[in-house]
């Protein structure tokens, strides 16, 4: 029976954006470990979320993983993720259990006092934060010094 022109029509089915699935996905990527230089397992949990739709895919030296779609035609789709996050590397740990750190790739030190941070070692993750000198054991009336490699610990 044909429809007649007053009826309204059937709003669209709705589809789902962000499921469990991909929502558990996200939780895993984000909190996975891939530092500036290491940036493999971030590509490896990448590219296996995407394996389902993509045709092919690449990564490169630089910490990008791209998945390819219609890989063999004129025009292609590529979806691309940059894997690399902010790190610092453990320099030298001080008596007193002070650990400093030195830059890895970008990082800016400006930022850092006060971020929490995962230290990974042999034996699991450390929790710990950026510190730097409390503002009541800095010298009153004096410049403030700012943040810098040599003094955030």
């Amino acid at each position: 029976m044909a429809k007649k022109q007053s009826e309204t029509p059937e709003a669209p089915k709705h589809i789902a954006v962000v499921t469990d699935a991909s929502l558990a996905f996200f939780e895993k990527y984000i909190n996975n470990p891939s530092p500036t230089g290491f940036e493999w397992k971030g590509q490896e949990l990448w590219l296996e979320y995407l394996k389902p739709y993509i045709d092919d895919h690449y990564v490169d030296n630089y910490g990008t993983a791209v998945g390819i779609i219609n890989k063999d035609a004129p025009y292609k789709v590529v979806i691309e993720a940059h894997a690399d996050e902010i790190s610092w590397f453990v320099n030298y740990i001080t008596s007193d259990g002070l650990i400093y750190v030195i830059r890895n790739g970008g990082s800016d030190h400006q930022i850092a006092p006060s971020k929490r941070v995962d230290i990974h070692t042999d034996n699991g993750i450390v929790k710990a934060v950026f510190g730097w000198p409390a503002i009541h054991t800095r010298s009153a009336g004096e410049k403030e010094e700012a943040p810098t490699l040599k003094n955030i610990f």
